[in-house]
């Protein structure tokens, strides 16, 4: 299964992305590409100096790597922020684009203390020293607002469904995952 993830996350992530593309439009896309390549070059510079997140290094479990990054964990940034902004948008029903943010900034941060040690164990990525930087959670965090923001602009009428879905899943994943850990020990 490990040998799987990078496809199974490209896999099921595309399909989402183009659904989302179909129920709001190439806003997204807009938005998106600017995102995916911002964050993978964010990710290999903080792999080349350790100056962003930390000093950590990327497994080969998710794939290819280019400059020391998989290529997939730009499109994971790109769906972890727009699925959390969209559920923040239908659910909390935050309009003011800033707070909004805000909100989704720290679901992501969230989301990433909860996959964190998960991702280490199945070799996604190691840290140097073998602890999570609070620089990494501060990064994601900071990341996270840049990147959300924006989203509150590309259209009034949100419907992305299958991207809060996507995300949620993604998160019950970890989460389990994480209790799975846990109990192990």
């Amino acid at each position: 299964m490990l040998l799987l993830t990078p496809y199974l996350l490209l896999i099921c992530g595309g399909v989402v992305f183009i659904l989302a593309l179909q129920e709001e439009g190439a806003g997204i896309l807009v938005w998106a590409t600017p995102t995916f390549l911002v964050t993978v070059t964010l990710e290999a510079l903080g792999v080349a100096t350790g100056a962003i997140f930390g000093a950590y290094r990327y497994g080969p479990v998710l794939g290819k790597h280019f400059f020391n990054v998989p290529p997939i964990i730009g499109f994971n940034w790109v769906l972890v922020v727009l699925g959390f902004s969209r559920l923040v948008w239908s659910r909390f029903r935050i309009r003011y684009a800033p707070l909004g943010a805000f909100v989704t900034a720290l679901l992501c941060v969230l989301f990433d203390f909860i996959m964190e040690p998960v991702a280490i164990g199945l070799n996604y990525w190691t840290w140097t020293g073998g602890s999570i930087p609070l620089k990494n959670y501060a990064a994601w965090f900071l990341i996270s607002y840049i990147f959300a923001l924006p989203t509150w602009y590309l259209k009034e009428s949100f419907k992305a469904k299958t991207l809060q879905g996507y995300i949620l899943i993604q998160a019950g994943f970890f989460i389990l995952l994480r209790f799975g850990l846990a109990f192990a020990r």
